[in-house]
């Protein structure tokens, strides 16, 4: 198709077809062999669909089709920071496509299909968000939030599961990028390179990181280091080493970071 002059006369349906097929391939893939491997073979059909939708001659014609949302959630909780890393990447570049498609003056109106499917993108984005920048994993109440489809009555169960494993830890704030099982690495890496940087500290962090420690931390003469900074920092640090999926999707969907990204 982007060898194409004209794309009036393509069967542009397909794509939505081919898409739609593969969604149900990589359902069943994530039941079959849930390895890393193979979610990283699933992120390069999506990857490949995602460039493709970032041609805007090509957006004109072919209509969004967006992953399945059971497999963003698997996805989204699994063992590899790469994982995550390309999935949040992905999603940011699908995100650019609907703001391309919908932003005025809009280069064409939506198909029914289309707008059945913009409030499960809008609440893979918002859930993302809630787990990883805004501790709030799990949660309904804003706008789209679809709890990470996981069902009410197992919430409590995983509260007392955590309780019993750290009482300071809560669900809400278990998957953002101090706590999570693929982050937290990172994130501690990027203190420990600021306090390495640093002449005279007293203390160094323990970790993992929250608003409550940084302050604490300051008064017993370690980093003067704001939350925000903190997490603004960690953002960069995981550019840096190659995770820029991360980051760009919390650039792309978090307003308040725009000014700290320029």
């Amino acid at each position: 198709m982007r060898g194409q002059a004209q794309l009036d006369s393509l069967p542009e349906g397909s794509i939505h077809d081919l898409i739609s097929h593969v969604n149900s391939l990589a359902m069943t893939l994530t039941q079959t062999s849930a390895t890393v491997s193979t979610y990283l073979t699933i992120l390069d059909f999506y990857q490949c669909c995602a460039t493709l939708f970032s041609q805007r001659q090509i957006l004109q014609h072919v209509e969004l089709t967006i992953p399945p949302a059971l497999l963003i959630y698997i996805l989204q909780f699994s063992s590899s920071i790469s994982v995550l890393a390309r999935l949040c990447g992905i999603l940011a570049e699908y995100k650019r496509s609907w703001e391309a498609v919908m932003t005025p003056p809009a280069m064409r109106p939506l198909t029914r299909r289309e707008r059945e499917q913009i409030n499960t993108f809008n609440g893979f984005l918002m859930d993302l968000c809630n787990c990883l920048w805004r501790g709030r994993a799990f949660g309904k109440s804003d706008a789209n939030a679809q709890g990470c489809r996981i069902p009410r009555s197992l919430q409590p169960v995983l509260e007392d599961y955590l309780r019993g494993v750290d009482s300071d830890l809560t669900l809400a704030t278990a998957f953002g990028l101090s706590h999570s099982p693929v982050l937290c690495m990172q994130a501690i890496a990027y203190v420990r390179e600021l306090e390495d940087e640093q002449t005279g500290i007293r203390a160094r962090h323990g970790g993992p990181v929250t608003q409550a420690s940084l302050a604490q931390l300051a008064t017993r003469g370690g980093l003067q280091l704001t939350w925000q900074e903190y997490r603004v920092g960690v953002l960069q640090h995981l550019e840096k080493n190659g995770f820029e999926g991360v980051p760009a999707l919390m650039y792309n969907t978090m307003k308040n970071l725009t000014k700290a990204k320029r």
